[in-house]
């Protein structure tokens, strides 16, 4: 072999290796991008979980019952709200929603969550009316760990900021 042989030999070499260091860079690119969002999700589901399982408890209780819980709210949530379905099958969502006299089958609470460029609902359903504060005490959509009161307020189970 001379040396021009040497080193284009060489130069392959580099190539290859160099496509290869970007396969693998975009590989761990997509995987780092991907589990933040899974964490993300997970975070929102773990939170929404806790503040109905501790809405159905309070309700469970009875009236005059009150709880705080701590969850953990992650990057990106654009909207917390209550959602809830009336015997009519017609749906009241947001604060100044009600079921009027058609009464509530079950309550619910919708995070929406940016993910992957796009907006992302999770929903959970409880048993009784839910109502998230619309006043002072509103619960925060921003990133940490949110202080959260669950109450029995006027036959319906109320989540405040604590």
């Amino acid at each position: 072999m001379n040396n021009k042989e040497n080193a284009q030999v060489a130069i392959e070499y580099l190539l290859i290796t160099g496509f290869i260091l970007i396969a693998v860079t975009l590989i761990f690119a997509y995987a780092y991008i991907s589990n933040n969002q899974n964490i993300k999700i997970s975070q929102t589901s773990t939170a929404l979980d806790k503040m109905v399982n501790t809405a159905d408890l309070v309700y469970a209780l009875g009236p005059g019952n009150i709880k705080h819980i701590e969850a953990t709210f992650p990057q990106g949530i654009k909207t917390i709200q209550d959602i809830n379905i009336c015997n009519d099958s017609s749906i009241a969502q947001g604060h100044n929603q009600d079921c009027g006299i058609e009464g509530v089958k079950f309550g619910a609470i919708e995070m929406t969550l940016e993910l992957f460029g796009g907006d992302t609902i999770i929903t959970r359903g409880a048993k009784a009316e839910l109502k998230l504060d619309a006043g002072a005490d509103t619960i925060p959509a921003t990133a940490g760990v949110h202080r959260i009161k669950v109450e029995w307020c006027s036959n319906k189970i109320c989540l405040k900021s604590a």
